[in-house]
């Protein structure tokens, strides 16, 4: 059984690890992937200049988080996209491909960001992990939690009971910003997501 401290260490790595995952992947890294792919076969399309294409695409996916490059480009080399099996995506289609890989990495850190949160919350009152009966319990911790982001203008987007039906949830798309609390399975997501759906509704 871990201890606290033992237990926030470990979170804590596993949020470092994401955290490098969704680094940006440089200008280096967009133009090694562009570069196989089309050593692969795939060629660029109509609408993108050949002369220009390696700084287009370096301009849109510089940014974006290297693991979710990574994953497009293994996809788009196996043929993963049914839209994509000759002609690369365009510039902006593949930075947002890449994002899309990305965002169950960004979901994972989310989720465990808020149970390290209050691990921490816990060790601070010397609360032994895994014990039923907690000087804070978490489930409790959680729904204080909820009760604060509901108080700040935030929303319930769902509930996720099960992994199984979290992990559905993350391939649906989430609103920016949105935090999962495990102990109570549910996804809170900021007032600016909810302004920003009724915009584009």
């Amino acid at each position: 059984m871990q201890t606290m401290p033992a237990l926030s260490s470990t979170l804590q790595s596993e949020i470092t690890a994401l955290t490098e995952k969704l680094s940006a992947a440089g200008s280096d890294e967009v133009a090694k992937c562009i570069n196989a792919l089309l050593d692969a076969g795939l060629m660029i399309p109509s609408a993108v200049s050949e002369n220009e294409a390696i700084d287009l695409y370096r301009d849109a996916l510089a940014a974006t988080p290297i693991e979710g490059l990574r994953k497009a480009f293994i996809k788009l080399k196996r043929g993963g996209y049914a839209k994509h099996v000759t002609f690369l995506p365009n510039p902006s289609e593949l930075a947002a491909l890449a994002n899309a890989e990305a965002e169950s990495l960004r979901a994972d850190r989310a989720r465990i960001s808020e149970r390290a949160r209050m691990v921490r919350e816990n060790a601070a009152l010397g609360v032994k992990a895994g014990k039923h009966v907690m000087l804070k319990n978490i489930t409790t911790d959680a729904r204080l939690r909820a009760e604060e982001l509901s108080l700040l203008g935030w929303y319930l987007v769902d509930t996720c009971p099960s992994q199984e039906s979290w992990v559905g949830r993350v391939k649906k798309g989430l609103p920016a910003g949105a935090i999962f609390l495990w102990a109570i399975g549910e996804i809170w997501a900021p007032p600016a997501a909810q302004d920003a759906g009724r915009v584009a509704a």
